[in-house]
């Protein structure tokens, strides 16, 4: 440590938590970027729970934070909020968090660096722990067609979600067309599809396939994303630090 002439250690999807010890070569420390509004869905999978819970529009967004003995518990440096129109798309989301954590990186991190910022505590209280279980990969008949659809966006490719059908659990590929109101009838597995139930109507998707895979992937590789959306902006400590140039994709 000795030889690193750096300020700070900024980090991002590290898996372990970084000793104390390690950080104290560093004058200012090291920061973490997390895909959350902190203090909520702190933990491994704050995204994913943001989709499952339907708290996206509350909670969903980047904090940079110091990172301190306990995970995500630091002192909240800057954060960068997301609207309902940054989920509209897994190309979106992954653009909005990029240029988020590029804002806070550039901007807030060297202000903090230089005296300007101060980091804010979190307060104190229980608050989701954002791990992704078995069941949140699971669609019932008591979600809405947009909570779905947005759960695909997020969890289709990676991990995956599911509906029961004839007793067996099958892979969701994406949804193909709405086919009319809900029917009171069971889910349905045919010539890779399944048409089931939602709480605001009958959904056909298409079974999670090799083809499937292989189509998304070519289709996000070539996807251009809108640049229709809003400036994001740097909240820290009660002040805003307006961004004037929409993310650039």
């Amino acid at each position: 440590m000795s030889q690193v002439q750096a300020d700070v250690l900024i980090c991002h999807a590290f898996p372990k938590l970084i000793p104390q010890e390690f950080l104290g070569g560093f004058a200012m420390g090291g920061l973490n970027l997390h895909p959350a509004l902190l203090p909520a869905y702190r933990g491994p999978h704050p995204i994913h729970r943001l989709a499952v819970d339907g708290l996206h529009t509350v909670h969903g967004g980047v904090t940079l934070h110091n990172m301190s003995a306990g995970f995500d518990q630091g002192d909240i440096v800057g954060q960068v909020a997301f609207s309902e129109a940054d989920w509209a798309s897994s190309e979106i989301l992954a653009d909005r968090n990029a240029t988020a954590m590029r804002m806070l990186v550039s901007e807030a991190a060297p202000a903090y660096c230089r005296g300007m910022l101060s980091g804010e505590p979190q307060p104190a209280g229980d608050f989701v722990w954002a791990r992704l279980e078995a069941h949140h990969l699971m669609i019932s008949s008591t979600m809405s067609i947009d909570h779905v659809a947005r759960l695909w966006r997020v969890l289709g490719m990676m991990p995956g979600i599911y509906i029961t059908c004839a007793g067996s659990n099958v892979r969701l590929g994406f949804r193909i067309r709405r086919l009319g109101p809900p029917t009171g009838e069971p889910s349905v597995r045919r010539w890779g599809t399944v048409a089931f139930d939602l709480a605001d109507g009958r959904v056909l998707h298409l079974a999670y396939s090799r083809l499937v895979k292989r189509w998304v992937l070519w289709r996000r590789l070539l996807a251009r994303v809108p640049r229709r959306h809003l400036p994001l902006e740097i909240r820290t400590s009660g002040r805003i630090l307006p961004k004037d140039a929409i993310a650039k994709g």
